[in-house]
């Protein structure tokens, strides 16, 4: 045990003298531009590339490193033991990835800062969708302009206890729904802007664009539910509502998408409601009837809407 210890010993210059070599061969002008260059894009990667995907990419690419320095000649010519070869090429690229995970989560968190800053206000919301008590903002962003926009909200009927009952069965009808849905929106010029659970939220320019998009919508289920039982029926609930909303780009909340969702609570199962704004855009300009239903009281709104309901014949 003596002895090898004291070979160890004696090793240890030759070690220092190989490390010291090939810390030199980083000098080379070529070789260091390379290896700035690497080092450049690992960083790019911790600021650019967040999330699950952007850690195993990192990864990817440090283990890539490590299997090039580690088969590299020189590396073999300076450590002729594999395992001290190893464990030199694993330093490097601990001296790469300590350095650029530290300064690229700084540069990361100051640029996140503001936006964080400007969503700090989201999810304190009170209007829900389809009474599931899911929140959407209403809270104005500094520097943020409102627009008019047209806001509709849908729900599955149901959704919930059916979850419940058969897990497996309504997420497959669920797909079902997201797919005639989309379709929808795609051909009528609407952009969804989230789905929450069964709920969706889209946003359209045109009142009309968003009824036809909803009529749509209505007309395909009504396929689809042809052939099926009663208790095995897909059904909605839509609201359209046109009205001052804040726009990011990811998100739209305000007073007018309250509205929406409060609409699309209190429609029947299967219908369409929309209000006051959107009747006088789109009346007479589709294949359905319209009924009034007064001024319904809307939680937390203190000035509802005229609200129509769309009455709809299927061929």
């Amino acid at each position: 045990m003596q002895a090898l210890f004291l070979a160890y010993v004696n090793a240890v210059p030759a070690y220092l003298l190989a490390t010291w070599q090939a810390a030199q061969y980083f000098y080379d002008p070529q070789l260091a531009a390379m290896a700035g260059g690497v080092v450049f894009f690992c960083l790019l990667l911790r600021i650019f590339l967040g999330g699950i995907g952007g850690k195993l990419v990192r990864l990817l690419v440090y283990g890539g490193l490590f299997y090039f320095i580690s088969r590299n000649e020189q590396v073999h010519a300076l450590f002729p033991v594999r395992t001290v070869g190893n464990i030199v090429s694993f330093i490097a690229i601990l001296a790469i990835w300590l350095p650029v995970t530290i300064l690229g989560g700084i540069i990361r968190a100051m640029r996140g800062g503001g936006k964080a800053t400007a969503r700090s206000g989201q999810g304190r919301g009170t209007a829900g969708v389809g009474g599931a008590g899911q929140p959407f903002n209403v809270e104005r962003a500094e520097n943020e302009k409102k627009q008019f926009k047209v806001i509709m909200m849908t729900d599955i009927v149901g959704y919930s206890a059916r979850m419940e009952k058969d897990e497996a069965a309504t997420y497959a009808l669920l797909k079902e729904h997201n797919t005639i849905v989309r379709r929808a929106i795609g051909t009528n010029r609407g952009k969804e802007i989230k789905t929450i659970g069964d709920a969706f939220m889209v946003i359209f320019e045109e009142p009309l664009d968003a009824l036809r998009c909803g009529v749509a919508i209505l007309k395909e289920l009504y396929k689809f539910n042809k052939p099926r039982p009663g208790n095995d029926q897909l059904k909605i609930r839509i609201g359209i509502h046109r009205g001052e909303v804040i726009v990011t780009a990811k998100d739209v909340f305000g007073e007018g998408v309250n509205i929406a969702a409060r609409m699309e609570s209190i429609t029947e199962p299967g219908g369409i409601s929309i209000s006051a704004d959107v009747y006088e855009h789109v009346k007479n300009k589709v294949e359905a009837g319209f009924q009034s239903i007064g001024v319904p009281k809307m939680k937390n709104i203190a000035s509802p809407p005229e609200v129509f309901r769309v009455h709809l014949t299927h061929s």
